[in-house]
């Protein structure tokens, strides 16, 4: 084993086309990049659950920015009883439109 390479992973021909689908679909690299996104994705998720913030949500970016630039809002929206009052307000819109 090389200096550069202290550590090995092999994977079956089923993983490795899984790999090259999403790294396809997201415009990586390569397929390696795809083990590599979805590392990632773990370690965010795994770090939020330690903090007790287990939901993982996949989001356009434009619905990342809007959360991401109005945070004061969204955590207000978060509060007790924000949703409950809301939902009836939203369920009658979306039954008008």
């Amino acid at each position: 084993m090389s200096k550069d390479f202290p550590h090995s992973l092999a994977f079956t021909d089923k993983a490795k086309k899984k790999a090259e689908r999403v790294a396809a679909l997201m415009n990586l690299d390569d397929w390696g990049a795809s083990y590599v996104f979805g590392l990632n994705m773990a370690l965010q998720y795994a770090e939020e659950h330690v903090k007790g913030k287990t939901n993982f949500i996949f989001c356009t970016k434009e619905f990342d920015e809007l959360v991401s630039n109005n945070q004061k809002f969204f955590e207000a929206l978060c509060e007790e009883g924000v949703v409950e009052w809301l939902t009836p307000l939203v369920l009658a819109k979306d039954k008008n439109i």
